[in-house]
């Protein structure tokens, strides 16, 4: 009969039985164990006795060779039944007698467990005075200490027979308190199962845990009366939330669109199936452009609402076989299964870009953003759904470095690039701790004077592994992984404290110009930071240009201009680098506080060979000299150039013609050209 078929009662009994037994029998085990080491000790403590005695009445058979008297002493051995071997040894380790005299020799045994438990032997040396003439070895059998535990064990069991014989009987009287409530409420219980009466109640005046078990019983059935027509009602809101569940966890919140974990279920199926009927299928990653601008600038409610419209627009223009995903932030997934053709991806794709350009009506305003496509086929490009995501995204990064509004389809070249970039990411983090990042001064040269007027501040990157890197590779790279903050803040602070310690040297105040990227512009403290780092090497503030581009002018204007107009209070010189190459919107020059603008070196390049390169420039110069601005044109490298450049009142030039962007030791040149002209000046100042 198994367990769980006997009645509670014989199981406790059955249990406490056994648990009893148990303990009584590992008790016993272990009593048995420490009455045998017992006696064993105790037995070698006697035999080390023994064995005193006889090596003291043993000195005079060794010292005079008396084998007989040795002899007879230990005959007196056969009184002490457990010993089972004396051996007399002298000191050259030969036998000089034994006990019994008919024994086989048995010198020491080696220490295992079978000898342990076997028998006993000791070993003692024979003195006289202070010099070992010989040794004696005693053996000894355990045959007394196994007869005393034989009769332990056969008391202890019978004990332990009484004891379980009582135990059991007592048990057995007492159980019948303990099972008989039980077995009514299983009853109860029983009854109310198949009546589904839940008005019965079990009674049992008893402050114990079986009283407080009745009492719970008692309680849940009151319970389940009261709420017995609730709990339909429960389980109706149950179904809604698991509904509301199934909703949320396969569909977008702000989209209504299937979300990542959706995606990934049905590229799966679309992958498999790929496979087995040997069609192609992509994955299309949608990555909108400006969504962070319209986020930030509009708000996020608008930003949601966009992002809704996005997948509205875009769901009404596909096959019914398509899927549209959103798999996170301003990023789209759209599966296209059972392709007749690349071509029709690609056709799809411009599709896409085509509606995205078009405006999107959001609270009256119209909002307009773009979007860069990237393109994975199965089973051409990968077949694991993982590789092609990854692929897919690698292709839209690329279409994003193009500009705004372009699709590429996933290259296996790409990687590489991507891989670089992983090499590049990482060992940019460890830059600035590494000191690997360091300034290069290009001067800026008065075009009129052919003085120099002022440094620009160039970031250089050499990498013990990697060599050294061109900024534009790794300048974009720290805007993307916010590492342009500390890196920007650290070129600042290097440039202000070269350009100061250049004035305490050569008492010139020249202009040193930092770029400050879009990403350091947004932080709202950064202002205070600026300050306070070019405070920090006590460079003067009106020595400090700060160089902006103008796609930077263009968002978050009412912020930037807060900003420049404080940089503007303080001291600091505003330039616009590249000018004409971005937004090109003269309404913020007229606007924010400019000083500088900065001719790009794609309209210096061929001057004064290309007329529209002249045009453009002559209009930029006189824009600028209108508007009180000075001019600085970027990328002159040749005499040509910088004629041009001084016929129409350009103010200063910068560029290779003059100098390539210099280590600090060798833009010191210039500085003492500079002192030295103007120590001239003053002597000849003195003269008149």
């Amino acid at each position: 009969m198994l367990l769980q078929d006997l009645k509670i009662g014989n199981k406790l009994l059955l249990i406490n039985v056994i648990a009893a037994s148990i303990s009584m029998m590992m008790l016993v085990i272990c009593i048995a164990i420490i009455a045998f080491h017992s006696n064993r000790t105790n037995l070698i403590h006697d035999l080390n006795a023994e064995a005193h005695i006889l090596s003291e009445n043993l000195t005079a058979s060794l010292a005079f060779n008396d084998t007989k008297s040795a002899q007879t002493l230990l005959e007196a051995l056969r009184w002490s039944p457990h010993i089972k071997q004396v051996v007399i040894l002298d000191n050259q380790g030969i036998l000089f007698s034994k006990y019994p005299s008919d024994s086989t020799l048995t010198l020491n045994e080696a220490d295992t467990l079978s000898s342990y438990l076997s028998s006993v032997s000791i070993q003692q040396p024979i003195k006289i005075g202070k010099q070992e003439v010989g040794r004696i070895q005693m053996n000894a059998t355990l045959d007394h200490v196994y007869s005393q535990l034989q009769k332990f064990l056969l008391l202890t069991m019978f004990s332990m027979l009484l004891a379980g014989i009582l135990g059991a009987f007592m048990i057995r009287r007492l159980q019948k308190y303990l099972t008989k409530p039980i077995i009514g409420l299983t009853k109860s219980m029983r009854l109310v199962s198949s009546t589904d009466n839940y008005a019965l109640r079990f009674n049992l005046e008893s402050k114990d845990e079986l009283g407080e078990l009745a009492t719970g019983f008692n309680t849940m059935l009151s319970t389940i009366q009261s709420h017995e027509a609730e709990l339909d009602s429960e389980l109706a809101l149950r179904m809604q939330a698991e509904n509301r569940l199934q909703q949320l966890a396969y569909y977008d919140e702000v989209t209504k669109l299937p979300n990542r974990h959706h995606f990934n279920e049905r590229m799966a199926k679309v992958v498999a199936s790929s496979l087995e009927n040997k069609v192609l299928c992509c994955i299309m990653v949608i990555d909108l452009d400006d969504f962070k601008i319209v986020n930030d600038t509009l708000g996020h409610h608008i930003g949601d609402d966009l992002l809704y419209a996005v997948g509205e627009r875009l769901s009404h223009d596909l096959r019914v076989e398509d899927i549209l995903c959103r798999i996170g932030g301003d990023e789209f997934a759209l599966i296209l299964d059972n392709l007749p053709s690349i071509k029709h991806a690609q056709h799809v794709a411009q599709k896409i870009i085509r509606l995205m350009a078009l405006p999107f009506i959001l609270e009256d305003r119209e909002v307009f953003i773009g979007a860069s496509i990237g393109i994975s086929f199965c089973p051409n490009d990968a077949t694991s759904i993982p590789v092609l995501l990854r692929n897919a995204d690698t292709a839209m990064y690329n279409a994003k470095k193009l500009g705004k509004n372009y699709c590429q389809m996933y290259l296996p070249e790409m990687e590489a690039k991507n891989i670089r970039r992983f090499a590049l990411e990482s060992a940019l983090h460890r830059a600035l701790d590494n000191k690997e990042l360091f300034l290069h001064y290009q001067p800026q040269i008065d075009i009129n004077t052919n003085q120099v007027t002022g440094f620009e501040a160039l970031l250089r990157w050499n990498n013990p592994e990697l060599g050294l890197i061109s900024p534009v590779d790794f300048i974009p790279l720290a805007e993307d992984i916010g590492l342009i903050i500390p890196i920007g803040e650290f070129v600042l602070y290097q440039a202000c404290l070269q350009s100061q310690q250049w004035r305490e040297r050569y008492q010139i105040d020249t202009a040193m110009s930092v770029n400050l990227s879009g990403r350091q512009l947004i932080q709202t403290n950064i202002v205070e930071r600026i300050i306070s780092i070019v405070n920090s090497t006590r460079l003067p503030s009106h020595l400090v240009t700060i160089e902006l581009t103008e796609s930077i002018l263009m968002d978050h204007s009412k912020e930037t201009l807060s900003k420049l107009e404080k940089l503007s209070a303080s001291g600091f010189t505003i330039s616009i680098d590249d000018f004409g190459t971005g937004y090109s919107s003269m309404s913020y020059l007229k606007r924010y506080p400019i000083d500088i603008l900065k001719i790009d070196r794609s309209f210096v390049s061929d001057l004064p060979d290309d007329a529209n390169d002249v045009a453009i420039t002559q209009a930029i110069i006189a824009l600028g000299k209108n508007l009180g601005m000075k001019l600085v044109a970027e990328g002159v490298e040749t005499e040509a150039q910088l004629a041009f450049l001084k016929i129409h009142h350009c103010d200063t030039a910068q560029g290779y013609l003059h100098s390539r962007p210099i280590p600090a030791n060798e833009a010191e040149h210039y500085l003492i050209a500079l002192s030295e002209a103007k120590h001239d000046v003053a002597i000849e100042k003195n003269l008149i």
